[in-house]
């Protein structure tokens, strides 16, 4: 193989070797017998020693000029290295191939005819043209300043000439500045001109000449040498490569200007001292001070190019004379003298790491500055001041290498997490500063951005900081302990976060490692404020307490606002009330519109619509000017009850007082809510769209994703997810920002149509790949979904997995988890076969204690949505509803005793407030366990208690300014003036079923008494519900109706069946043997699918037609025994009925005789 070897000697073994990476394939056309024959066995034609191969692996060859240095290649290869062993046809056949001359294209191409392609894809400039054209533009330069020069040497001599334009502000002149100085004798050249010229010739940092520079400093008298000249003849060696004439000018300053006093102010940069914790910014005034020897301010910092040197020697890996630079650096820096802290220090010596930072793959340069220091570790910590150099300069090239790892353009993480997890073991192994480094790291990462926010990855902030606490607690050194400035900082970042648990933690950390300090008065306000926001009273009151003894004037309205505020967010009005008095009367401070604001926040949280408009006057009357968060919460109260003329009322004042509520896009959801909760979803969607026409001018402040959410969520509970969909492809098309609720809204749709499984994989794939924090409240979607699809498994995976990642609970998942636990265990005494009612439920049991022994108020201070089954003030929700879900768990067995031990337990809870009222949810559970144990007395207390919390609840801003006499009394529910009459009631309209399941339980309560008293209250009672705006159940009214039929009421039974059931009757679907369809429950034969039944669907069942048409056939068999006939109405029953109950009577009619058990039952001689 010697003939390939001559060749890869003289062309580097780039064109016979093989490509390290996959390229376009060769066209060189060679002979196989060169490749597998000696050099004197070649058998081949003669023309194949003169025939110049093709060599471009591109097979491109047009314009390949050669360049003079390939020519002079070209000849040195007659002299190719081992002639001596090559034939002269092999040697010529060598000589071609290496040779890239001028002339070897043409002589090519003759002779490889048709088998190579002559032109070029893509025309590339050869280098060659390159370097011709750039000569053509330099010579046009020249000739431009040769030019120019000659003009101005007509009126003045170079010198004069030189000066004028020195003294000018001519720029870009440099090329004919230093023409004009070449031309000046060297007699007639100054020190002054000198000085002057090399000042303007660096002005222009692109077309400076490092040589020119050098000449004109060394022509410099070292007296009158500056330190800005100084600067730019280092600058020039380093452009030159020669760091060490640099290093020698640079220490030769060093020793001239070394004693420098400080005087300006020093902007510290961006840490605030941790030391003395001066906040950011803070500047420092030392004094001022001028040399009088070269005129130089001492009251900045000389810049004597320690810059430049640094960026050179770093580059080239020269540690050694790095370390050098930067100890020359220390003698004349600012940091030796007294009143700079070490946080200071390094703000004034980061103007020097410029260059560095601007150098590629520093993390590389920090692993071999680290082997450096580990191979010559003895020397650089063999002295004192060795090893204060070596901690600072790895001090100040720290922060450079960690603000170029984390500020890429696309960071990879997991590099950067392997990346700082193994750089501290190796700064212990090697003695250099940790507990600074840790600082740096971890203050640097809670400045970015991106590590402020939620990601679903791991934490390198916390996995650092662990590391750093577990460092200061092993050696247990005053200096060696993470700083308060750290600790205040992680403290913020967990409370924005909202984990409060390790808040706790770094607060204990801050009592471990600075005993003698206390909380510094920042962070006693923010832990406050924090603690108010999560509803958390007592640790409010703690370190109120605190600051309060430690700085008593930091105690103002602001901080006296969050003693008001923290029982606003747990909607505990009496509390609320009692701190808010205690402004004027403990403090003597005057309550501004903040602190009436947040009372007012605690009325409407509270649903007490009363005490809101009654606290909103008080604020009008006390003088205090309102703002946009007073209307705030009373706008929202108003949409969360679908009162739309409450609020355009309230909005409309609002305006009046100039209060600017139009492009404020919370406020104007508000509206969005309303239209909603008031079932008119297309009003809504059109003001949303108004939203969005605002949003996109700039005119709208605020995200538009509340908006669409509550959209989405409103066709999620209707079952429509089309247009769940639409809307959030609309969302996607117009940019507006997906959130949790986004997620959680697009999952309601999902379980709505029986997905729960899609909804779950969204929490936990879909959620976590897009960074989108899954809250509690996902979970409860999750959990009630599977238990609703009878999929107990699923629920309990769901739970467990949210136990298991410590979420962090809300009222919504509390009942959620209570009721996954409660089937569980009631399923469980199903597979044991346990029949005994007293068996407790363990499980939930434990739940529910482990709930009161905690904080269990802090649940309702959440701003996650709600997912209850229930309408109640959030005042009495928690822990009522908690024991309410439990009653009816042991109900479901008849466990009365049981039942009536928790409901005086809940009562406890709650004995210290003396306006208490029991919640709905809590009073519906125990009216079903006393009906069940046959206490009708008790369902009556209930039911009355119910009913007044439910008037509370449904009144709207014109019930409570002008209040509605007594309704008129009308006979019978079946009147049809007892529809207008309650549709003409102006109660909330998204609230009129707040009494579904409590009326159905009181009218069974009173049907069962089986007396006639019994069923007439029923009728008053149900004719009460419907005037005042109310409205019952499908289940309900069927069981009235199949009551009434049963006992002789038929008249009534026909009618009410007629007014309320048969309007929204399917009929009977048509019967095909060869189509089976299942039938929905309770509804046999009839034309329905499960999409046609919702929640508020209110038709008849297949037992109450069923019931009616055995009536009815009773009647037909009376008549024709000539039995029935009624003076009053003036006819035969049946012919009544007819009348009044055409629809009714038609279905009867049509049913299908299917001969089912209940017609077998009723209808025996069908």
């Amino acid at each position: 193989m010697l003939e390939r070897a001559s060749t890869c000697l003289e062309t580097g073994g780039r064109q016979l070797l093989r490509a390290p990476k996959r390229c376009l394939r060769s066209r060189r056309v060679l002979h196989s017998s060169f490749w597998h024959h000696g050099a004197s066995d070649l058998s081949l034609p003669f023309w194949w020693a003169s025939t110049g191969l093709l060599d471009h692996s591109t097979g491109d060859i047009d314009n390949c000029v050669g360049s003079r240095a390939h020519t002079a290649g070209a000849k040195s290869n007659d002299g190719a290295l081992l002639d001596f062993l090559y034939p002269e046809k092999t040697l010529a056949l060598i000589t071609r191939m290496s040779t890239f001359g001028s002339n070897s294209v043409d002589s090519r191409r003759r002779l490889n005819g048709s088998r190579v392609r002559h032109f070029s894809t893509t025309r590339l400039r050869s280098e060659a043209e390159n370097t011709i054209q750039l000569d053509q533009q330099d010579a046009e330069v020249d000739a431009d300043v040769e030019a120019e020069f000659l003009s101005r040497l007509q009126h003045s001599t170079p010198l004069e000439a030189l000066e004028e334009l020195l003294h000018s502000d001519e720029a870009g002149k440099q090329e004919l500045a230093w023409r004009l100085y070449s031309a000046i004798l060297d007699r007639d050249r100054t020190s002054t001109t000198q000085q002057n010229l090399l000042r303007y010739l660096v002005l222009d940092a692109a077309s400076v000449d490092p040589s020119r520079v050098v000449h004109l400093f060394d022509a410099v008298p070292i007296d009158n040498r500056s330190p800005p000249l100084y600067k730019h003849a280092v600058s020039a060696y380093v452009a030159l490569r020669m760091v060490g004439p640099a290093i020698q000018l640079h220490e030769e300053a060093a020793d001239r200007f070394g004693v420098v006093h400080i005087g300006t102010k020093v902007n510290i940069g961006t840490e605030g001292d941790i030391g003395t914790e001066v906040d950011i910014g803070t500047e420092v005034d030392i004094g001022t001070e001028v040399d009088p020897g070269t005129g130089v301010d001492l009251g900045t910092e000389v810049d004597l190019g320690t810059d430049a040197l640094l960026g050179r020697t770093v580059q080239d890996g020269q540690w050694d004379l790095s370390l050098r630079v930067f100890k020359t650096y220390l003698r004349y820096s600012v940091h030796q003298y007294p009143g700079y802290s070490e946080w200071m220090q390094r703000g004034v010596r980061k103007s020097i790491w410029n260059a560095v930072a601007r150098l590629p793959y520093l993390e590389d340069r920090m692993g071999s500055f680290l082997e450096h220091v580990q191979q010559f570790q003895p020397e650089l910590q063999s002295t004192k001041e060795n090893k204060r150099a070596l901690a600072l300069f790895f001090e100040d090239l720290l922060p450079v290498v960690v603000e170029h790892v984390l500020s890429g353009t696309d960071p990879d993480e997991d590099f950067i997490w392997d990346y700082f997890i193994q750089l501290f073991p190796k700064l212990r192994l090697l003695g250099l500063p940790i507990t600074t480094s840790y600082e740096l790291v971890i203050i640097r990462m809670l400045d970015t951005l991106r590590y402020r926010k939620y990601t679903n990855r791991r934490k390198i902030m916390l996995e650092l900081y662990r590391d750093f606490r577990e460092y200061a607690v092993s050696v247990n050194l005053p200096s060696e302990r993470p700083s308060r400035y750290l600790i205040g900082r992680l403290i913020t970042q967990h409370g924005q976060k909202g984990s409060l648990d390790r808040v706790s933690d770094m607060i204990d950390d801050h009592h471990l490692f600075h005993p003698k300090h206390k909380l510094a008065p920042r962070v006693l306000t923010g832990l406050i404020h924090l603690y108010a926001e999560h509803g958390d009273a007592d640790s409010v009151q703690k370190y109120f307490n605190y600051l309060r003894s430690g700085s008593p004037n930091n105690v103002d309205l602001h901080i006296l606002s969050a003693l008001t505020y923290v029982y606003a967010r747990r909607a505990d009005v009496p509390r609320a009330l009692k701190q808010f008095k205690r402004i004027p009367e403990e403090f003597d401070l005057v309550p501004d519109a903040a602190c009436w604001n947040v009372l007012l926040l605690a009325y409407t949280r509270a649903d007490d619509l009363d005490g809101a408009l009654e606290c909103f006057n008080k604020i009008l009357d006390s003088g205090v000017t309102p703002d946009k968060f007073t209307f705030t919460p009373l706008l929202d109260l108003c949409a969360a009850r679908g009162d739309i003329e409450a609020f355009e009322a309230l909005y409309s004042r609002a305006e009046q007082l100039k209060i600017n509520l139009k492009s404020d896009a919370h406020a104007r959801s508000g509206y969005v809510q309303a239209f909603l909760r008031y079932d008119d979803p297309e009003s809504a969607e059109a003001v949303a769209k108004g939203m969005l026409k605002s949003w996109r001018a700039g005119v709208l402040n605020g995200l538009l994703t509340h908006t669409w959410n509550m959209l989405i969520t409103y066709y999620a509970l209707k079952r429509e997810i089309v247009h769940c969909r639409r809307l959030y492809q609309e969302m996607i098309a117009n940019n507006i920002p997906l959130d949790s609720w986004t997620y959680a809204a697009l999952m309601r749709s999902l379980v709505e149509v029986r997905q729960t499984n899609a909804a779950f994989k969204i929490l936990r794939i879909t959620m976590p790949e897009s960074n989108i924090q899954v809250h509690a409240f996902h979970y409860a979607i999750v959990i009630t979904g599977f238990l609703h699809e009878r999929q107990l498994d699923l629920a309990m995976r769901a739970y467990d997995r949210m136990i298991e990642r410590n979420v962090t609970q809300t009222d919504s998942a509390r009942r959620a988890s209570l009721l996954v636990l409660g089937t569980s265990d009631l399923r469980q005494l199903q597979r044991e076969k346990v029949k005994d009612p007293r068996r407790r439920l363990i499980a939930v049991e434990e739940a529910l204690r482990a709930i009161i022994f905690e904080n269990y108020e802090m649940e309702i201070a959440h701003r996650q949505p709600s997912h209850n089954r229930f309408i109640d003030s959030k005042a009495f929700t928690v822990p009522e509803g908690y024991f309410g879900l439990v009653i009816l768990l042991y109900s479901t067995r008849g466990a009365y005793e049981i039942c009536k031990e928790l409901f005086e337990a809940a009562q406890i809870t709650k004995q210290e407030k003396g306006d208490y009222e029991y919640p709905i949810s809590l009073l519906t559970a125990i009216m079903e366990a006393h009906y069940k144990a046959g206490e009708h007395e008790e369902v009556e207390k209930c039911w009355e208690l119910a009913r007044s919390q439910a008037d509370r609840l449904v009144k709207t801003l014109h019930q409570a300014v002008n209040p509605q006499p007594p309704t008129e009394e009308i006979d019978s529910a079946e009147n049809p003036s007892v529809l207008e009459i309650g549709e003409s009631t102006r109660i909330a309209r998204s609230r009129r079923q707040i009494l579904f399941r409590a009326t159905r339980i009181y009218v069974r309560s009173l049907l069962d008494q089986k007396s006639e008293g019994g069923l007439q209250h029923a009728q008053r009672t149900i004719r009460n519900l419907l005037t005042s705006g109310f409205v019952l159940d499908s289940l309900t009214w069927n069981e009235f109706i199949q009551v009434l039929a049963r006992r002789g009421r038929f008249m009534d039974a026909f009618t009410a069946c007629e007014t309320y059931l048969m309007p929204r009757f399917p009929g009977w679907r048509m019967l095909t043997p060869y189509y089976i369809r299942h039938n929905q429950r309770a509804h046999s034969w009839m034309d329905l699918r499960t999409d046609d039944l919702t929640r508020t669907s209110v038709l008849p069942r297949y037992k109450t037609l069923i019931i009616l048409a055995a009536a009815y056939a009773q009647v037909k068999r009376d008549e024709a025994n000539g039995i029935g006939w009624n003076a009053e109405m003036g006819g035969w029953p049946r012919d009544v009925l007819d009348q009044v109950a055409p629809n009714c009577v038609r279905a009867i009619e049509t049913m299908p005789r299917m001969g089912d058990p209940l017609q077998k039952q009723f209808l025996p001689n069908l």
